[in-house]
């Protein structure tokens, strides 16, 4: 049996759908109301107590197995069973069951507000449901269904079953489940596990730390799909094979799983690596000759770029003239520290899941760490490359490397890259397809070489949001907390920059703005660069700022730490609270604006201080007398004093004070979520309906008629 729940902010749509006719059957309820919009209105009643709650609503649906039945008096009692497990002992309720679908299932709805204005805690609904199903599955005989937290396999979704279904075809996850099934048995190691399904076209990647003492992960590719093995459930993970048998020993299984990671850390460079063509618009910058290189045209060091237009004349502020960097500061932490063996920082930095690109640098003969790797570059940028390093062409070039994995992570078209000046602070600025951002890495090292620091960030609208300034802790938080960022460079010891991919279509800048906000309050960020426009550093190049210098005299070299490029855990989540948000500020900005034009009215030039306004004009004059008596008043109370006095003057029909507060009324859509209208249109008839009202309206007929006849 299986029981899903979630809270929302309107009844009205809930109980429309429990209650669809020839679809649904009403097995019990407290509410007196036998329509959907009678329903609404008793729970809207109830949720006056309450007015400043916006998720009121509680809806579950709770189902049994294909091919189990359960009378509807058993369908109530399990009902009963998870309102009261959950903590809904007085409140109201609706319990439904449908029988649109081949299994039988039935849909609860629940006011979190209780009949004397508590509310019923919402937290981890999903997660406390768990043991009530277990128990109602042992009580009534029904099929065990594992906890989903606890589930060796997870199960096809709604959309792979009916894939499946129309097709005749099993989903990529139930194909890999199969094959990674029939690959485990009898099978006592890694290796064999390897290699049997590398025998069928399943291609595995392990993620290894420690040195490959430790398999931490796996993820699997059938036909160019990749999912990783939590993804098909917990039987797939190290730890769960471990459970079965299929246990790793690194003297054993080391060499297979290295090949693994060999064979997809040279994918991934091979895949960013096309057919360099020279770029053909001097205007972007464009240079001859395979990036990296040591050429000619990148000989020169009177420091033009490569389009012929010097620095000065070229140069461009960034947007809203602020710096392009955030002010970095932060303890030592991921690879901040030179290890006491003296091996690559890069290599001795702690895995997240994602392979590292090892440290620009070497030990010199001066004793310097990073100064070889220093000069190596300068060399390269300066053109003096081919004299003292006559094998360049052999070596791998590290900040190719870097810069390719980078945007191939960010995975967009098109980037910015910015090239600051360090003394003037001025900013040129070049718009590049990643391509061009590779075939132009050599003038890009010497514009570096010359003082100038390099920056990046996805051009147009994107799914990218950047957070600066972070310590190691924050990242290992972020990870944590389902925040897994898509790129992570380290910009000097022990300060990052993560970027974190939220969605893989288009957010516009100003909601990326909201979430880089949030994400640099949330996890110790500079709150200063949340902005959508904020540039990221360029893994490869140097940090030219004179307060990043290392002890040795020289600048760091900017790392690349992490370069998945996959979309965070949490992106639903977090999409889904940037939308309540948005609506949320939404609902401010228009009270605001009905408050300010009450508090701003007056009344136009020649009106006389009686007769007929406009229904919307009344409102506001109205109310802005009876806010001058009562400066916080309650506005249900206020809409109902001004609706009598508009229906006893005898100049508004009721669908006119109907519209008056509709468009007047003042955090009219916080009270009344979900039931604008209804809300407007009952308080205009109640006071169109009062006792005083009416006489009011007798007295004002007799007054006309007695002018009638008088004339």
């Amino acid at each position: 049996m299986i029981a899903k729940g979630r809270v929302g902010g309107g009844f009205r749509g809930a109980v429309e759908y429990d209650l669809q006719a020839g679809k649904s059957e009403l097995l019990e309820t407290n509410l007196a109301g036998a329509t959907p919009r009678a329903m609404a209105q008793e729970f809207g009643e109830v949720r006056q107590l309450r007015p400043n709650l916006g998720q009121a609503v509680f809806h579950a649906s709770v189902s049994a197995a294909l091919g189990e039945h359960l009378t509807n008096a058993q369908w109530v009692e399990i009902a009963h069973r998870v309102l009261d497990g959950l903590g809904f002992h007085d409140n109201q309720y609706v319990i439904t069951r449908h029988t649109d679908t081949d299994h039988e299932h039935i849909h609860l709805l629940a006011n979190r507000i209780t009949w004397g204005g508590d509310v019923v805690n919402d937290w981890q609904f999903k997660r406390r449901l768990e043991p009530i199903m277990r128990a109602v599955e042992r009580d009534y005989g029904l099929t065990a269904v594992a906890p989903s937290q606890e589930a060796e396999r997870r199960a096809p979704t709604k959309g792979e079953i009916e894939y499946a279904m129309r097709t005749g075809i099993p989903s990529m996850k139930q194909q890999l489940q199969g094959l990674c099934d029939a690959a485990r048995q009898a099978c006592d190691s890694v290796s064999d596990y390897v290699e049997r399904l590398e025998a069928v076209g399943v291609e595995v990647i392990p993620t290894v730390q420690l040195q490959g003492a430790k398999l931490s992960g796996l993820q699997y590719r059938l036909d160019g799909t990749v999912m990783k093995g939590s993804d098909l459930g917990k039987a797939y993970s190290p730890a769960g094979l471990a459970k079965k048998g299929v246990t790793y020993e690194q003297d054993r299984d080391f060499a297979t799983v290295n090949q693994c990671v060999e064979r997809e850390a040279g994918r991934a460079y091979d895949a960013t690596i096309g057919d360099v063509t020279a770029s053909e618009s001097a205007e972007r910058g464009g240079v001859s000759g395979p990036a990296g290189t040591a050429r000619a045209s990148d000989g020169s060091v009177d420091g033009r770029d490569p389009s012929g237009v010097s620095p000065a004349a070229s140069a461009e502020r960034s947007a809203g003239g602020r710096d392009a960097d955030a002010k970095p500061s932060g303890p030592e932490g991921l690879g901040g520290e030179h290890p006491a063996d003296g091996r690559d920082r890069a290599a001795a930095a702690p895995s997240n899941g994602s392979p590292r690109v090892a440290a620009l640098r070497a030990d010199g003969a001066d004793g310097h760490p990073g100064r070889g790797a220093h000069t190596r570059i300068v060399d390269l940028a300066l053109g003096q490359a081919g004299e003292r390093y006559p094998a360049l062409e052999a070596v791998r070039d590290r900040t190719t490397e870097a810069v390719q994995r980078q945007l191939q992570a960010f995975g967009v078209t098109q980037v910015d890259v910015g090239i600051r000046d360090g003394q003037q602070g001025q900013l040129m600025q070049r718009l590049w397809t990643p391509d061009e951002v590779v075939q132009n890495v050599g003038w890009l090292k010497r514009m570096n070489a010359q003082g100038n620091d390099i920056y990046v960030r996805p051009a147009g609208d994107h799914g990218l949001v950047l957070i600066d300034d972070l310590t190691p802790a924050a990242v290992d938080r972020l990870h944590g907390e389902g925040f897994n960022p898509a790129v992570v460079t380290e910009t000097s010891p022990g300060n990052l920059q993560a970027w974190l991919k939220v969605s893989v279509a288009p957010i516009v800048a100003s909601h990326r703005t909201v979430l880089a906000r949030g994400f640099a309050h949330d996890f110790g960020g500079d709150r200063n660069s949340a902005d959508a426009q904020h540039y990221g550093r360029l893994a490869g190049f140097t940090n030219q700022k004179p307060a990043r210098l290392l002890d040795n005299g020289l600048h760091p070299f900017v790392l690349l730490r992490e370069w998945s490029g996959q979309v965070m855990a949490q992106a639903e989540v977090v999409l889904a609270k940037l939308e309540q948000f948005l609506d949320e500020r939404a609902t401010r900005q228009e009270q605001e604006t009905r408050r300010a034009a009450i508090e701003a009215w007056q009344s136009p030039s020649g009106w006389p201080s009686w007769g007929r306004r406009k229904p919307v004009d009344e409102y506001r004059q109205q109310a802005q007398g009876l806010q001058a008596r009562y400066p916080d008043p309650d506005w249900s109370k206020l809409d109902w004093m001004i609706a009598t006095r508009m229906a006893g003057s005898g100049h508004y029909t009721l669908p006119e004070i109907t519209q008056a507060i509709v468009q007047g009324s003042p955090h009219l859509a916080t009270r009344k979520p979900g039931h604008l209208e209804d809300y407007a249109q009952r308080t205009a008839e109640k006071a169109w309906q009062d006792p005083a009202v009416q006489a009011q309206q007798v007295q004002n007929r007799a007054h006309q008629a007695d002018r009638g006849r008088s004339r």
